[in-house]
């Protein structure tokens, strides 16, 4: 049996740099500071689990707005900006580790809010995300994932109107539905916020599981980057299995597999993939 790896695998940038700040942090911190995190800082279990072992406190946004005095850190996802702004002035050390990419739409929301802008985000109205970047704006934010949504909204075709994205958004399913807001409204600015490794990921998925017996996603069933890759392998390839662990390998059927290829989400850590590929070659 052959396996291949994607080339675009492990950590992205925006978790890697967490990662490491968190190490660090954790490693610095006195026995008696409480370090408190608003939300897991990243979508993989094993990961926070260890996290929890070390004295991190994982807290919701109502928790987060009684802090004072504390170490609050801010997950790769972000947080909405009333909240943020609260934990400053409740004198909290605030350790922000939202992803770039998702700041830079965070500033772009606040520009093109301050210029009148109609603002559509093509994204998960649910997700931690898309709710942190809506919340930079002072007006209304229409949020769509599907073309329903874009038969519901209700903003006049004649205003100056601009789309991002979430970050992780499915880049084939996005440029539909650009297609169709681009014959709605006549001044219509798109920005790609579509971060590279996602662009990158998501690309060599399809191109893997169109040649593959069996593709493995390595990640987290809660995170979006990871579900959105899984949905794209199944596309091609009906063998494909999300899984985030070992033990979740050891329940497949993996005989009869020429061509097994793996892939990951933004958050799983290089120790899986060496994991799971030393199982699979001592399996079959």
């Amino acid at each position: 049996m052959e396996i291949k790896i994607a080339k675009h695998a492990g950590f992205c940038f925006g978790v890697k740099r967490a990662i490491e700040i968190v190490d660090n942090l954790i490693r610095e911190k006195n026995k008696s500071q409480n370090i408190y995190s608003v939300g897991a800082i990243i979508h993989n279990e094993n990961v926070i689990n260890e996290y929890k072992k070390n004295g991190m406190i994982i807290i919701d946004e109502d928790e987060a707005k009684k802090l004072k005095n504390e170490i609050v850190i801010i997950r790769t996802h972000g947080i909405e900006k009333d909240i943020y702004d609260l934990l400053i002035k409740n004198n909290n050390k605030v350790i922000d580790l939202t992803c770039p990419y998702v700041k830079k739409i965070h500033n772009l929301v606040i520009e093109y809010d301050n210029k009148n802008y109609n603002i559509i985000i093509i994204g998960d109205k649910n997700h931690a995300e898309v709710k942190g970047i809506v919340s930079y704006a002072t007006k209304a934010v229409s949020v769509i994932s599907d073309e329903k949504d874009i038969e519901n909204l209700k903003i006049s075709r004649d205003l100056k109107t601009v789309v991002f994205f979430q970050t992780t958004s499915n880049i084939k399913k996005s440029k539909k539905l650009v297609d169709i807001l681009k014959k709605l409204f006549y001044n219509c600015l798109v920005v790609d916020t579509i971060c590279k490794v996602t662009f990158d990921r998501q690309n060599e998925v399809y191109e893997l599981s169109k040649n593959s017996d069996v593709m493995l996603i390595l990640g987290s069933s809660t995170s979006s980057n990871t579900k959105k890759l899984y949905d794209i392998s199944m596309s091609n390839c009906e063998r494909s299995y999300l899984i985030n662990d070992v033990e979740s390998l050891k329940n497949l059927d993996l005989s009869n597999v020429n061509i097994l290829s793996i892939c990951t989400g933004a958050s799983t850590p290089n120790e899986l993939i060496e994991e799971i590929v030393l199982h699979a070659r001592a399996k079959f």
